[in-house]
């Protein structure tokens, strides 16, 4: 214990700045990392209500390599959906296919 002397002493070494508190600094990094997030939850709830954006998600995720069943606990969805999915890109890709080649040939016929 000290004495009443170095008590009194020592009062002119204290600085009020020692014992505030203080709200730490925002760490934006995480800010935005949850707003990217936020945004994403968001989207695949959408994706429920639009077949456009439901394949587009599935599109992405082929992209990325991911398995169906990443897929199915992702989009909250069954199985059939993304295969449907699965389905309707693949006949859009090979209707874009058949439209390029169409116009190439008309193209050299010129």
């Amino acid at each position: 214990m000290r004495t009443f002397q170095e008590l009194v002493d020592r009062r002119e070494e204290c600085d009020i700045m020692d014992y505030v508190d203080t709200k730490p600094d925002i760490d934006e990094e995480t800010i935005i990392q949850a707003r990217e997030a936020e945004k994403k939850l968001k989207r695949l709830k959408m994706a429920k209500y639009s077949h456009e954006l439901f394949d587009e998600i599935i599109e992405e995720m082929m992209r990325d390599k991911k398995t169906i069943l990443e897929m199915m606990a992702e989009l909250d969805a069954q199985e059939a959906e993304i295969y449907a999915g699965q389905t309707r890109i693949a006949k859009r890709q090979q209707t874009k296919i058949i439209q390029d080649q169409m116009a190439a040939e008309a193209n050299a016929k010129k």
